[in-house]
């Protein structure tokens, strides 16, 4: 099932997706395995939910665990200069065990 919406923000914990193609619920939520202009991945009622990829207007990109919307697990977030944050998340903030990768000198 397909849909087409403008995007109204830049923040990844809003509700409009850009074009989504995918399973839905009895709702017509986003539920299950769906793709997504900008967000691919698993939904649960209309949220990022599970493995997703996630790509920023600024050239970003968030690869990992989702968990009502927000980052939250095991992840890799590539900034738009190419350095990497590979480990673990909670409600968007790195938080736990990490690596921080500078794409310049490939230092961690």
């Amino acid at each position: 099932m397909a849909d087409d919406e403008e995007e109204v923000g830049e923040e990844e914990n809003t509700n409009n997706f850009g074009s989504y193609e995918g399973d839905r619920n009895e709702k017509r939520e986003r539920h299950g395995f769906g793709k997504a202009t900008l967000s691919n991945g698993e939904y649960i009622k209309n949220k990022r939910h599970g493995q997703g990829i996630f790509y920023y207007p600024d050239g970003s990109k968030y690869e990992g665990e989702w968990n009502d919307n927000v980052r939250d697990g095991h992840g890799i977030y590539t900034y738009p200069n190419n350095d990497t944050y590979e480990g673990e998340w909670r409600n968007h903030q790195r938080e736990g065990t990490g690596t921080y990768t500078y794409a310049a000198t490939s230092m961690s």
